[in-house]
């Protein structure tokens, strides 16, 4: 043989082969299913009117709480939590978003989250407020998922989340 074919040979041969071990060297990842419960209270509250309409307001809120796991596998139980938070809205209803950073043993996660804010009057005439969105992790394990909530009194919320992260194995890190 040529050496320009025994050439071609090897570089046909190596290059699937070189690909296999670079994808076997990488770490595995689990995917798992989480979710928890915050419970959480205002710590600042920063209403802002806006005169276009009848009932809007801007509000920049942060609120501090803990994590309880209620999910298939245990995460962050515990866990503190901090939500930083914008809401944009008329008459109670409009959009929400903002971070939530949960801390625990040193780690910390951070969470990006947005979705909507829905106020009815209930049956006793109060405003019965409650919301909804999606999340995905920026700091931390990557995940992602939904949550929903439910104000409880005038200074407290809770959030119900659920979702999926990848873990990498403890000894692949």
């Amino acid at each position: 043989m040529s050496p320009r074919i025994v050439h071609r040979l090897i570089v046909a041969t190596a290059t699937p082969l070189a690909l296999f071990l670079v994808l076997a060297a990488r770490p595995s990842v689990e995917r798992v299913r989480v979710g928890g419960t915050f419970t959480m209270t205002y710590s600042q509250q920063h209403p802002l009117s806006v005169a276009d309409a009848e009932g809007h307001i801007v509000i920049a809120n942060e609120a501090k709480g803990t994590n309880r796991s209620t999910g298939p596998t245990p995460y962050e139980d515990g866990a503190d939590v901090t939500i930083a938070e914008l809401a944009d809205l008329v008459q109670g209803n409009g959009s929400h978003q903002g971070y939530v950073t949960k801390s625990q043993n040193g780690e910390v996660a951070i969470d990006k989250w947005s979705g909507a804010v829905h106020t009815v009057l209930g049956p006793d005439q109060k405003p019965a407020t409650t919301f909804a969105g999606t999340w995905t992790a920026v700091k931390g394990e990557e995940g992602h998922g939904t949550y929903k909530g439910r104000i409880t009194g005038q200074n407290s919320y809770a959030v119900d989340w659920q979702g999926e992260v990848d873990r990498t194995p403890i000894a692949s890190r």
